[in-house]
């Protein structure tokens, strides 16, 4: 597909859409209401379409067709606001997704990802020196947040930097410019130890082995030189960054203790298995739960707030193997493709690595289709530029 250059008004929505997403990262910021914030989204994709025609992108299309089909087939409360979700929804990855392109939408989005990817580091350096100078707003109910909401927020983030500054230290040429990447790949793993999120902690490292693997898959002995010499290198700096591990240990002797590691999702996996179980093939409904089957759903009966545990169960369960499927297949493609593919070069490693990270993250945090979580806006956008490396090599 042709590139385009983006329009003046493109343009000013660049800056606009990184502040209005940061609504949702940053308590400081004035809260923006939803129907303003869907509405942006919904007012670009029209003027994207308007500007420059419109192409399907079979890609995600089966994952659409199985959400109506979801939807229609279930009775849904009313208080889950069902249309309001699914157009909440459509609105975000309409805009930044990959169901439908045009030149602009293209070069539109891929300016977005890296401006937004800039942003995701300079949060996360905030926040470090902000822990470092011992300011008060950094610390929550949730332990360390930094400059965000709570800190299984800041985890990801935090992990999504340090695998952007390994791949900005392998484009830069200049020796200060590859000190500097490590200097923010180091505050980036120091943060992400400190969120406390085991999740985000090891879908990080997956990311990483993801990344060099592929940096390295023609030189193994040298690969294989850096992971020892890195695992020397942890041990002799252990009692530097071991007691910043400390809230990680203390979720995991709370688990031993109570039984499983995974105890704070238990309840949460079991209502889904169990939804799907009994609606295997469409689900129970788009972005919603069975209250009344699942006894241990966690639901606001006022605001249909839910609490997922899991994107992957909560595909499985909301939308049945079908609308699992829809999303799991393509998505497995992108990340087998960014790993077989040499042509993808280190922009395709890169996105790979940040697959990975997100495959299994998804395991644990039910964002998926949360039109409203930055991670929902950031995986969807990450999906758009998979697409794109993908389709253009």
């Amino acid at each position: 597909m042709m590139v385009a250059t983006t329009d003046i008004l493109s343009r000013i929505a660049l800056p606009g859409v990184l502040l209005l997403t940061l609504t949702k990262v940053i308590p400081y910021f004035y809260p923006i209401p939803d129907n303003v914030y869907y509405a942006v989204f919904l007012v670009l994709f029209i003027w994207f379409v308007l500007r420059g025609g419109l192409k399907i992108s079979y890609t995600y299309i089966p994952f659409l067709v199985a959400l109506f089909i979801s939807i229609w087939v279930n009775e849904i409360p009313a208080y889950f606001k069902v249309w309001f979700r699914v157009l909440a929804f459509l609105s975000v990855v309409f805009a930044v997704g990959p169901f439908f392109i045009n030149p602009y939408m293209v070069t539109w989005r891929r300016l977005l990802f890296v401006y937004v990817l800039a942003v995701i580091r300079w949060i996360v350096i905030i926040s470090f020196f902000a822990w470092a100078f011992r300011l008060p707003f950094v610390h929550g109910y949730s332990g360390f947040r930094g400059l965000t909401n709570q800190s299984m927020l800041l985890g990801p983030l935090a992990g999504i930097s340090m695998v952007y500054s390994l791949y900005r230290f392998y484009l830069s040429s200049g020796i200060c410019e590859r000190y500097k990447q490590i200097g923010i790949t180091v505050i980036s793993f120091a943060v992400l130890l400190l969120a406390g999120s085991r999740a985000a902690l090891a879908s990080s490292v997956m990311a990483v082995a993801f990344f060099y693997s592929r940096i390295y898959r023609h030189r193994v002995e040298r690969l294989a030189r850096l992971v020892f010499m890195l695992a020397i290198l942890a041990v002799l700096t252990a009692g530097i960054w071991w007691p910043y591990t400390e809230r990680i240990r203390s979720k995991m002797e709370g688990g031993k203790i109570a039984g499983s590691l995974t105890r704070s999702r238990d309840d949460l996996w079991d209502a889904r298995m169990t939804e799907f179980k009994g609606f295997p093939i469409f689900g129970v409904g788009f972005a919603t739960v069975k209250p009344d089957y699942a006894k241990t759903n966690k639901v606001n009966l006022e605001t249909g707030t839910i609490e997922p545990g899991s994107s992957w169960l909560f595909l499985l369960s909301s939308m049945g193997i079908t609308g699992f499927l829809a999303f799991f297949i393509p998505y497995l493609s992108f990340m087998y493709r960014m790993f077989q593919r040499e042509s993808v070069g280190i922009n395709g490693y890169f996105l790979g690595s940040l697959l990975f990270l997100f495959f299994f993250h998804l395991f644990f945090e039910g964002y998926v289709v949360s039109s409203g979580a930055y991670l929902c806006f950031f995986l969807w956008l990450l999906l758009s530029e998979c697409n794109k490396v993908i389709n253009v090599k």
